[in-house]
């Protein structure tokens, strides 16, 4: 089984697909943005106040402090920190049409969250790195490599659906429906090569060791994070339909971007182990946490 898997990840030139995957994605999300949608989040741009403050500081902040405690590997904590500090991951949209909430609200967190991080991800990370390696290691993130991938896999594909959407209204509705299809079938598909192909093929190598020490705090991060989220909106006198979309939109991370960043640009398989487990429980859970907040809700 693991020689099919490494073959595959040989053939289809993984993390090269995983890019390619990431950037159709993100143009789904913009055919999915019309002028309704604007109106709707001006008229209510304190919802974006909250989800932003959320998914780009709180979640960090509070995740850090778990992790000083949990006593996990430097490099893990770097790596789930690096997937934090990235947008909020594109099937939120999926979850949020599933279950009837904001979708306007989600498409404009995923899409201004990429256009933050464009800026902080590679400074917050820098900022972290020294807290995680002692003085001896060398560590260089290559910060122009990962703001021109932010910009060319993220927010020019996003750029590109909108124009499409405005321009060719009809072909950008059909090509939407094909993309996020197509898009989350292959993200898929690249997450299970990945997960089991030798690392020399591309694959992080996760160890059922690994799972065991890694399991439980991704899950405290993402079930604390949507809850969070969803009480604090609530307290705000967020409706309850808005709420929930804050709480899905802290429940999906970008690990396609984290695990970019640690298999790639970084070239460290252990940095990108905690985001490719998350990203094969995530949608789930979250999926989970959205039916929840439905029955409760209603």
């Amino acid at each position: 089984m693991t020689d099919i898997f490494a073959f595959l990840a040989t053939v289809l030139h993984i993390d090269g697909l995983l890019q390619l995957v990431l950037a159709m994605i993100m143009l789904s999300v913009g055919l999915s943005l019309q002028l309704e949608d604007f109106v709707y989040v001006l008229r209510n741009r304190q919802l974006l106040a909250f989800g932003l403050v959320i998914k780009m500081l709180v979640l960090p902040l509070i995740s850090w402090g778990f992790l000083v405690l949990s006593g996990l590997p430097a490099l893990w904590q770097f790596g789930i920190l690096i997937m934090l500090f990235c947008p909020s991951g594109t099937t939120t949209n999926v979850i949020t049409y599933w279950a009837r909430g904001t979708s306007a609200l989600t498409i404009f967190l995923t899409v201004l969250s990429g256009f933050i991080t464009l800026l902080t991800l590679p400074l917050f990370a820098k900022a972290i790195a020294p807290l995680y390696f002692s003085a001896e290691t060398e560590f260089h993130l290559p910060f122009l490599e990962i703001l021109l991938r932010i910009l060319f896999i993220i927010l020019l594909p996003a750029f590109v659906g909108l124009w499409l959407r405005r321009s060719f209204s009809g072909f950008a509705q059909w090509l939407e429906k094909l993309l996020k299809t197509v898009a989350t079938t292959l993200l898929g598909a690249v997450y299970l090569i990945k997960f089991f192909a030798p690392p020399a093929d591309g694959s992080a190598a996760i160890s059922w060791s690994d799972i065991q020490l890694l399991a439980a705090p991704l899950l405290v991060i993402n079930v604390g994070g949507m809850l969070l989220a969803y009480y604090y909106a609530l307290w705000r006198k967020v409706s309850p339909r808005d709420a929930m979309t804050i709480g899905i939109e802290m429940g999906i991370q970008n690990a396609g971007l984290a695990i970019l960043i640690g298999d790639v640009l970084l070239a460290n398989h252990e940095i990108s182990k905690p985001a490719l487990l998350y990203a094969m429980f995530s949608f789930w859970t979250t999926a989970a946490f959205a039916w929840w907040a439905k029955r409760r809700n209603s």
